[in-house]
């Protein structure tokens, strides 16, 4: 049995080939595209938190891809980059704040009703910059004259 040189042409192929294929694989395994970072905070409206926002960041950068999350019953949200990653493109940001199809405030249940003024969202003026590492960013809103409709409460028998 011939045992396999590396100074024979062919096993030198043979390893160079499979050196490249594992470079490969793991180059495919990495995430691409800009650069995040966790990006979690609360959101509140005239100082109550609000369960049932979706709070979304858009990179100001090229190839980046909006990022989002939902409030908890505190307020608290984490960014979702895709289904499963987290984190927020570093750099400027805007973010528009809406509301789920329920959500509560202040012990108020709101369905298929927008809680946050316009200026929040659809004509935001909301602008954050993320850096590398850990980021906390807290929106404290305010509704001013903007007011919700409440859910009817009323049974359909």
């Amino acid at each position: 049995m011939k045992a396999i040189c590396f100074g024979n042409r062919s096993a030198r192929l043979i390893l160079g080939f499979a050196v490249c294929g594992v470079v490969a694989l793991l180059g495919c395994s990495r995430e691409t595209g800009p650069p995040r970072a966790e990006v979690t905070g609360v959101v509140t409206l005239d100082g109550e938190p609000v369960k049932g926002a979706i709070v979304e960041f858009t990179p100001e950068v090229d190839g980046a891809t909006t990022s989002y999350g939902g409030t908890d019953e505190k307020g608290h949200f984490r960014m979702l980059f895709g289904t499963n990653r987290t984190g927020v493109a570093i750099g400027r940001n805007r973010v528009r704040i809406t509301t789920d199809d329920r959500a509560s405030m202040g012990g108020e249940e709101y369905v298929s009703t927008e809680l946050f003024p316009a200026k929040y969202n659809s004509k935001t003026e909301l602008y954050v910059e993320v850096t590398e590492g850990a980021n906390v960013r807290d929106f404290k809103l305010e509704s001013g004259n903007f007011k919700p409709r409440k859910a009817n409460t009323q049974s359909g028998s």
